[in-house]
């Protein structure tokens, strides 16, 4: 009997690799993001001070495309497709 599924898929921009909170990255790809520090690889969990914010903020800006965001439409048809997809 499955109790539940766990699915991860990645949306441009949503976490970067060097993000302060840590992330599983072992490198950043892109030189815009790479100005701004090396890869994250940390499971630490914390929460983000004011600096690191901005800095964050600072760093989706310089990316080539805009973040990927789902509007509500968007979100619901990812639920449906993983409702469908079992």
């Amino acid at each position: 009997m499955v109790h539940g599924y766990h699915v991860i898929f990645g949306a441009y921009g949503f976490w970067l690799p060097n993000d302060p909170r840590g992330s599983w990255s072992d490198f950043v790809g892109a030189w815009e993001l790479y100005r701004f520090g090396p890869s994250s690889n940390s499971s630490e969990r914390r929460e983000l001070t004011v600096e690191q914010d901005a800095l964050r903020q600072q760093a989706k800006q310089s990316m080539r495309y805009p973040a990927v965001e789902f509007d509500g439409q968007q979100a619901r048809a990812i639920g449906r497709g993983l409702l469908t997809a079992r």
